[in-house]
């Protein structure tokens, strides 16, 4: 499935699902996640796919801004798509934006995936929306630039 696709299912099941009352923060960035979470790392999840059996993504945060993402289509592919780029914080240091569209809110140890408006995804799959970490990033000295997020692994 193209990326085009990938991001246009993602889309639909965004604009369709409930939101709640906005989410708020602390207007100081300062006790936001980017600063009070550890949130470089390896997060995994599978979210709700209408035409497979769900889209298992892996979402690797590399400060100060990258990230590696794949994407596989359960029941249609063992092969998945495999992508890459940056992502911004927002201003309070709680959301991250990708540069591919998805949105994130970070805490300690998951990331909830917001809808278009940068809201919680609500109802009853509201427990799918959400990659949890799996594994912290390898020192830098054991990262190979051929290294993808699920076979880094630090060496002795």
């Amino acid at each position: 499935m193209s990326a085009i696709r990938i991001i246009a299912a993602i889309t639909i099941l965004l604009v369709s699902a409930c939101s709640e009352p906005e989410l708020s923060f602390d207007p100081d960035p300062t006790k936001g996640s980017l600063h009070t979470v550890n949130w470089p790392g390896v997060y995994q999840g599978t979210f709700p796919c209408p035409s497979c059996d769900g889209m298992k993504t892996t979402l690797t945060l590399i400060p100060p801004n990258q990230y590696k993402i794949a994407t596989e289509h359960l029941g249609q592919s063992d092969i998945p798509f495999k992508n890459g780029g940056v992502f911004n914080w927002d201003e309070t240091g709680n959301i991250i934006y990708l540069d591919r569209g998805q949105i994130y809110h970070v805490v300690e140890g998951r990331m909830y995936l917001l809808n278009v408006e940068s809201q919680r995804i609500r109802g009853d799959d509201e427990d799918k929306y959400i990659v949890k970490k799996i594994a912290e990033l390898p020192s830098k000295s054991s990262i190979r630039s051929d290294s993808t997020p699920y076979s880094s692994h630090a060496k002795d």
